[in-house]
């Protein structure tokens, strides 16, 4: 099989088919409305539950590089392009002002990504996706991220939010969403708001605190994971999900799966495309 392909082994086997584009033909602009909007994630795990390592050299955590690979990194792209906006973490945009996060906000315009912002253009959208930054505390460094930039920055908190802050940020040109009571964001309030703000496509990266907000309200319609096989170990990192158990323990159904063999791209691993049941 030529590395330019993959494997479909579920809901039937079938013929190789292209790995560039496979995202894409999910057609995810004919899901979510204005007012119920379509939320998804997407993760790269390895076999033993690991998403994210400790890395020794920085103190901080970030995606083991045994598993992280440009096909995966392919697809997170193609899932980014045709989202209305991403969410991602207060955190994740103080990594960005660092200079210690994994990557820049996606739609990515470097090599091997030159297709993704004429397709949005030609299907509609804007250039690029909103960013959606959650925070309770508003200690993020909105004008240091978004100053000049591209595309629109929101920041979602809690209606107790402390004034100055927004004032800042929305002196900065960012618009702030009171989402619910409290300082902390609810998952549920939030993809409301998000919602009724007119955003269709909902998608939800950058760790599993953002992940957890949302499953916790339920509001994740489908999850897509690169099962990667390799072995990690250790004891600081990062799963899926933190927090409390679910009482309910989530149930999400398996819609597609693709092989993806060892080569020079890739260490071997598993597409896997699941769904909120209906």
């Amino acid at each position: 099989m030529s590395e330019t392909h993959i494997l479909p082994l579920y809901p039937r086997p079938g013929d190789p088919e292209p790995l560039h584009g496979l995202y894409l033909r999910h057609h995810l602009l004919d899901r979510g409305a204005t007012g119920h909007p379509f939320v998804y994630s997407n993760y790269v795990v390895s076999l033993d539950g690991r998403i994210a390592i400790e890395h020794a050299d920085t103190g901080r955590y970030g995606p083991p590089q045994p598993i992280t690979n440009a096909r995966d990194w392919r697809l997170f792209q193609e899932l980014a392009a045709q989202a209305d906006a991403i969410v991602v973490s207060g955190r994740y945009l103080r990594e960005l002002a660092a200079g210690t996060a994994q990557s820049a906000f996606p739609v990515s315009t470097g090599p091997g990504f030159e297709d993704l912002l004429p397709w949005r253009v030609e299907h509609g959208l804007s250039p690029q996706p909103a960013v959606v930054v959650i925070s309770g505390s508003l200690n993020i460094p909105f004008e240091r991220v978004f100053d000049g930039g591209d595309r629109q920055g929101i920041v979602a908190t809690g209606a107790d939010a402390d004034p100055e802050r927004i004032a800042a940020i929305e002196a900065a040109g960012g618009r702030v969403l009171r989402t619910n009571p409290g300082r902390e964001v609810n998952g549920g309030a939030l993809i409301d708001a998000l919602g009724d703000a007119g955003f269709r496509r909902i998608y939800v990266i950058a760790g599993p605190v953002v992940l957890e907000t949302v499953l916790r309200a339920d509001r994740l319609d489908r999850l897509y994971l690169t099962h990667s096989h390799r072995l990690l170990g250790g004891t600081k990192v990062d799963t899926l999900l933190e927090g409390a158990p679910f009482p309910d323990a989530p149930l999400l159904t398996m819609r597609q799966l693709w092989y993806d063999p060892p080569g020079a791209e890739s260490p071997g691993q598993l597409f896997a495309c699941y769904d909120k049941p209906e």
